[in-house]
Parts: C-alpha cells; structure tokens; sequence
C-alpha cells in the first residue's frame, strides 16, 4: 500500500476524469499524496498509473453512498497517518433539458451526486480534518450556481446549494482551522 509519508495529501471525489483528474496531476506534480476516488474503475486506474503508485490511493466510491464514505475515508487515513489537508468533493453529474422533459429519476440523480454526495464528504472527512491543521475543504460548484440557468434548472439549483453549504461551512468551522471555499467553473466537458 503507498504512503503519505508525511507528505500533504488531498481526497478527490470525481478523480476519474475533468476538473478532478487535472487536479490530481498537478498536486502530484507538486508532491502532494493524492486520494483518487470515483465510480470509474478505468479512468481511475489511468490516472494512478500516470501520477505513480507510490503517490496515491485509489478506490471506488459513490459519493452517494454514506457506508461507503466512511470505507474511503477509513482506507485514505490508514495511507495519511489520520490527517487529510484538503477534501475536494469535486464528483457532480447534469442532466440538462426543459425540466419538463426531464425525468424525475435524473433530477433526482443530480441532487444526489451534487448536494448529498458533498455532504456526505463533509460528515465522512470531518474528523480527519479536525486532526489536520490548516485543513481545507473545497466544493465544486459552477456558474449555473450564480445564475439561474434554464435547461439545467435542477443542475443550476444543486450548484446553488453547494455555493450555500460552502458559505455557511466556512462560517461554522473556522473554529475548527478549518477553511471551506467552493470552485465556480464555467462548463467543462469531460
């Protein structure tokens, strides 16, 4: 099993591909342990092997999943000797079209992966991030989250309330040394 080895180390949800693969290359590239976690077993495995065995830690993971959170997490801390500087819950899905014609399955998929799966991170990585000085959490929302976007209304609501959940969190934890920021990127195709 690799090893933090006292290095900083970052848990990225939605590693696989996009904004969360980039992310793992450049903090490896600066020396970082990166946690890769995803649903895609294939873009994951890709990643690691680019980035190197001996700089991460990869598994599944449904951020939707509360049990499995909590194996992720408990995997990642035995790799970090219990610390964790940054999570970034950065794993979303959209579904895009008039609302009407939207399923309410994929609407509900959306809230899920987007809303939940953060808050999910946040319970399961809470108290790794309590032990870690200087700790981070960063959320990935999206420009739909500033402007109510039509064709993307669930979409542009879950990235609303992830904007939401950051502030308020930020607020909550700043006892704790504990900073929360969310990420407003335009759309990115991955």
């Amino acid at each position: 099993m690799s090893e933090a080895r006292g290095r900083k180390n970052i848990f990225i949800t939605g590693a696989a591909s996009g904004i969360g693969a980039e992310t793992a290359r450049f903090f490896a590239k600066k020396g970082w342990f990166v946690g890769l976690y995803d649903i895609d077993s294939f873009g994951l495995k890709a990643i690691a092997d680019e980035i190197g065995a001996e700089n991460c830690h990869s598994a599944i993971l449904d951020v939707t999943d509360r049990n499995a959170w909590g194996e992720a997490i408990a995997g990642f801390s035995e790799t970090t000797e219990k610390r964790m500087n940054v999570l970034f819950n950065n794993a979303g899905i959209g579904r895009h079209g008039w609302l009407e014609d939207v399923p309410a399955e994929d609407a509900d998929a959306v809230i899920d992966v987007n809303v939940k799966g953060v808050i999910n991170g946040v319970y399961a990585a809470l108290p790794l991030l309590k032990e870690t000085r200087g700790a981070r959490i960063i959320n990935t929302a999206s420009t739909a989250g500033v402007i109510g976007t039509p064709r993307l209304a669930v979409y542009s609501a879950s990235k609303f309330a992830v904007r939401g959940l950051s502030e308020a969190l930020d607020v909550e934890f700043s006892g704790l040394d504990i900073r929360v920021c969310s990420l407003i990127p335009w759309f990115v195709d991955t």
